[in-house]
């Protein structure tokens, strides 16, 4: 059974008292909205990176303390990235960890021409039934912070699935929801195709986005994929470079700072959310906002909230999200 998280946590402990509001069991009472729950589903099981396989996907499970022993399973290609037990970055998560390890070929929207490539990539992915019980902890939690009217649950769940304005069409997004900002997926590391707005082919690592600077080119070199003034591809991404999302020594993040998955949180958002969820900074080792600087430790902190989350009724990193947008998504 799922422990309960600290949001959680002091959520119950406000119904259970003898001083719970009416306010805060109408909060329990919500129930999440069939079709968001449905589209969450949907997303996720259709990905080209879900079980089943697509048939655009090759997928394998690699086990942390066990990479020695992964052999790349038929019809692999090759191995871009090299073999697992190259990765010593693999050492932080626990041993016995269970990663899905694919190589997928999709497209890069927004190019002229369109480009496919045939990339890999590491994730550590919640089940839909996971994902609906973070979003709705993260509303609920929410609503009991700010005083929020408890009918404002539906719209705080479609808010944060489909992005705001709620009503706005994906490309005119202000804020960019779950289902835009990652598919529900979190990458542990490996090439991720987007849009190309969003850089193209982009590494990820624990859940951030890397840059991935290549020689010879001027500033939107850190983009994986560069284009021509007139919109056109100028160098395409090679097997090789998508491999050096794998082996990125000393990673960097995009200009300002890259959010991180699920839901696209700041450090920010995070930072500021703590003391609303009845949290400390020294539960992830920080004593000041400074601390979470180095992208090293921000990827950490992701990372371990991640892991504590896929074990809990909650997720930090997208209750943080949702407080830091409350003002639209509970109006």
């Amino acid at each position: 059974m799922a422990k309960t998280g600290p949001c959680l946590g002091l959520l119950a402990a406000l119904l259970t008292s003898s001083g719970g509001s009416a306010s805060a069991q109408q909060i329990a009472a919500q129930t999440f909205p069939a079709e968001v729950r449905g589209q969450v589903e949907e997303m996720i099981s259709r990905s080209v990176l879900a079980p089943p396989v697509s048939p655009t996907a090759t997928c394998g499970t690699l086990v942390v303390g066990q990479e020695k022993n992964w052999a790349a399973p038929a019809p692999w290609k090759r191995v871009f990235s090299h073999h697992p037990s190259e990765w010593s970055w693999l050492k932080q998560y626990p041993a016995g960890t269970n990663l899905r390890f694919c190589q997928y070929t999709a497209r890069v929207t927004g190019t002229q021409p369109e480009v496919s490539y045939a990339a890999e990539v590491v994730t550590l992915n919640p089940t839909p039934a996971q994902l609906v019980t973070w979003m709705a902890s993260a509303c609920r939690t929410a609503i009991q912070a700010t005083g929020a009217p408890p009918d404002r649950f539906d719209d705080c769940v479609r808010g944060l699935y489909w992005g705001l304005p709620l009503q706005a069409a994906d490309d005119k997004k202000k804020f960019l929801g779950i289902r835009q900002f990652s598919g529900g997926q979190f990458v542990v590391a490996g090439a991720v195709t987007l849009d190309q707005s969003r850089g193209g082919v982009v590494c990820h690592r624990d859940g951030v986005a890397l840059l991935r600077e290549r020689p010879g080119l001027p500033a939107i070199g850190y983009f994986v994929l560069t284009e021509t003034a007139d919109g056109r591809t100028a160098k395409q991404v090679t097997d090789g470079e998508l491999a050096e999302c794998f082996k990125i020594g000393a990673p960097k993040e995009w200009p300002g700072g890259s959010a991180a998955q699920p839901a696209g949180t700041t450090r920010d958002q995070f930072w500021n959310a703590l003391p609303k969820l009845g949290r400390t900074p020294a539960e992830f080792g920080l004593s000041t906002r400074a601390d979470l600087e180095p992208s090293e430790v921000w990827r950490r902190v992701v990372r371990e909230a991640h892991l504590a989350a896929l074990k809990s009724n909650n997720h930090v990193l997208t209750d943080a999200w949702v407080l830091a947008h409350a003002p639209d998504l509970l109006r």
